[in-house]
C-alpha cells in the first residue's frame, strides 16, 4: 500500500452546477486529470443535507492540484459568460 495518493477535494458543487458535471467529468479527462465526483444525497434521507453540504465534492489527486483548480475554473468562469 505504498503507493496510495491523497485525494484532495477541490471543489463543492451546488445544484446550479449539476448540470455541468458530465461536462467537467469530460475535459478533465481530455486532459488525463483523474477525478472522482462524490454526492452529497443520500436517499435514505431524501437529500436533506445537500443544502448544507453541497450537491458533490470533486477530487483529485494531490499532485493535480493545481492543474485541476486551474482547469475547473476556465469551466466556470466560460460558463457563467454564456
Amino acid at each position: 500500500m505504498k503507493n496510495e495518493q491523497k485525494t484532495v477535494k477541490i471543489f463543492t458543487l451546488e445544484r446550479q452546477h449539476e448540470m455541468l458535471i458530465p461536462y467537467i467529468s469530460k475535459t478533465f479527462e481530455e486532459h488525463d486529470i483523474p477525478l472522482q465526483v462524490r454526492s452529497n444525497f443520500d436517499t435514505a434521507y431524501d437529500g436533506i443535507f445537500v443544502g448544507q453540504k453541497g450537491l458533490a465534492g470533486l477530487y483529485v489527486f494531490e499532485q493535480d492540484v493545481p492543474d485541476a483548480r486551474a482547469l475547473l475554473d476556465d469551466i466556470l468562469n466560460s460558463r457563467s459568460e454564456e
